[in-house]
């Protein structure tokens, strides 16, 4: 890094500074700061330029003030860093956390905070004048007030106003970072993601990328820059700490407006965090880790999602956070989760501008499994997905025999487009081959499993089998063996190698079951129907009827 010695005002560079030999300087840019190429070759006209005087004034009176305080070297970003130079640039803002933190402390100067009159005490002025200055505002202000174990506050009179300690519960009410982390920087791990991220959601950066860049060291990450790369660095970011975190509050981000209905599972600004300041770990001092990793299909994790039976359209995954951390252990309410819903190409957020609280609503876990939800959906996948359901296969399951269980599904082909909050097959392409197997419960309590399948490619069409049907094993083996998506859109696999000519034609079946004593039977009837829902949207009805026989 390159430091101001002190006593030349001259640029030197050194390998690996000595931590505490220098201070670093805080400050908000203006128009005419000084370069790094500028600095090293200083000439008299420069100088006497009144605008570049002010701005000089500000390196000259930072290595002063250093020095008094018997240190050897300053730090200032505006002429340390060679920016013509992108791999000095990007290795600097990488390490500004690092070089903030190993100052002696950090010379903050709040240049538009001016003097105080003579008839207001310094700390009354402070108090009522500061919380109105753009140094507040800034995003790359947000570590140098963070990281440096001292910093002192300076007026643009280059009055002393206090340090950071002096005005820690002043400075933890204006900017929502912790008293604990304002004192010890290296606490901030213990912090949900999201409550860290809501410190910068109401500050600026001049770059859209910065605010990303800004954050980096205060998520311990490290990331190439690309600057021109816009909203993408905040998406880059998220996905940096996914790799390094397994705090799942990083996806508690509430959407500003209700624009747009479906979202990845990724924030598109840090403002989306702005409601996250107050936001713990429900269970204080327990690590819950929970593996979850970013692919091309979105994040990926092995989860349970929980069902919300009154609310039909989503499934809830909890993030383990809270607004509170006094909960008593005997309670489940309090936990903090996001909406998702099923489409053909994994989960996204549902209702991204609202996250769920668990209360006293009731709640069923689901089985645990393996989970995909997108990173990122735009506007007008969003308009798609509200269209999800059109020429979906509902499922309707129908027991005419006045007891309860007597079919139960045991497996769906394909999974993957199988909603079973709605019962429902979503429709791809030019529609899809689905199977369902169930399990029919006879009268004596004997077992019978069958296979019910239909095909929306082309005229509907259905057909049952049983395990005393011929194809019943090659069925069996072709489920268990599979593509999991394109054995089932790809091809009409149903009518090419499972359906005879008479069956081709059909859009309904039916299979008769008995007991091994023939004194039971079921009539097991299906039938595939083209319908409209309540908007008039095109659908397909999949029922499935348990009568007694003869009926």
């Amino acid at each position: 890094m390159w430091l101001i010695e002190t006593s030349t005002l001259k640029l030197k560079f050194v390998t690996e500074a000595e931590k505490g030999s220098y201070a670093v300087l805080s400050h908000t840019w203006g128009e005419d700061e000084v370069s790094f190429d500028q600095f090293r070759n200083l000439d008299q006209a420069w100088l006497d330029d009144e605008r570049q005087q002010k701005a000089f004034a500000k390196i000259t009176k930072t290595c002063q003030l250093a020095s008094e305080h018997g240190l050897p070297y300053a730090w200032v970003d505006t002429c340390c860093i060679d920016k013509t130079s992108s791999a000095e640039l990007s290795e600097a803002i990488n390490s500004m956390f690092t070089y903030y933190q190993n100052a002696a402390f950090c010379i903050a100067l709040i240049s538009d905070l001016p003097g105080a009159p003579e008839n207001v005490g310094l700390a009354a002025h402070f108090e009522s004048e500061f919380p109105r200055c753009r140094w507040l505002t800034r995003g790359w202000t947000l570590q140098e007030l963070i990281a440096p174990p001292r910093v002192r506050f300076y007026d643009s009179t280059w009055t002393f106003r206090g340090t950071k300690h002096d005005w820690k519960p002043f400075l933890a009410r204006e900017t929502g970072v912790d008293e604990t982390i304002l004192v010890d920087s290296s606490g901030l791990r213990h912090i949900p993601v999201a409550r860290r991220m809501s410190w910068a959601s109401k500050r600026q950066t001049s770059r859209t990328e910065d605010m990303a860049y800004c954050l980096l060291g205060i998520f311990d990450v490290h990331m190439p820059l690309i600057y021109g790369e816009g909203r993408k660095a905040f998406m880059r970011l998220q996905e940096e700490i996914a790799k390094e975190s397994c705090d799942l509050s990083l996806f508690a981000w509430q959407q500003n407006d209700s624009v747009q209905k479906y979202r990845g599972i990724l924030a598109t600004s840090v403002a989306e965090f702005s409601n996250c300041r107050e936001l713990k770990h429900r269970i204080p001092g327990a690590t819950i880790p929970t593996e979850f990793t970013l692919t091309n299909r979105g994040l990926r994790m092995e989860t349970a999602l929980v069902n919300v039976p009154s609310n039909r359209d989503n499934l809830i995954l909890n993030l383990g956070v809270s607004f509170r951390d006094d909960w008593p252990i005997y309670v489940t309410r309090g936990w903090i989760g996001v909406h998702l819903a099923k489409t053909v190409n994994g989960f996204v957020r549902a209702r991204p501008d609202k996250l769920f609280e668990a209360g006293v609503q009731g709640r069923l876990r689901c089985p645990p499994g393996l989970v995909h939800i997108r990173k990122t959906v735009d506007s007008s996948e969003s308009a798609n997905i509200e269209r999800r359901f059109d020429r979906a296969i509902r499922v309707e399951l129908v027991n005419s025999l006045g007891r309860p269980g007597v079919m139960r599904i045991e497996r769906v082909a394909p999974e993957g487009l199988w909603v079973e909050n709605h019962m429902s097959f979503l429709h791809q392409g030019r529609g899809i081959n689905a199977y369902i197997r169930c399990e029919v419960r006879l009268s004596d309590q004997t077992l019978r499993p069958i296979i019910v399948a239909c095909s929306t490619m082309g005229d509907p069409v259905c057909v049952i089998w049983h395990p005393r049907d011929w194809l019943w094993d090659t069925v069996v083996y072709f489920l268990d063996n599979c593509n999991e998506r394109a054995d089932f859109v790809a091809v009409d696999y149903l009518r090419v190698h499972f359906l005879s000519r008479e069956d081709n034609d059909t859009s309904k079946a039916t299979k008769h079951l008995e007991s091994q004593e023939m004194e039971n039977s079921i009539s097991i009837t299906a039938e595939l129907k083209e319908d409209t829902d309540d908007e008039g949207a095109p659908r397909f009805v999949y029922k499935c009827v348990g009568t007694p026989p003869g009926r």
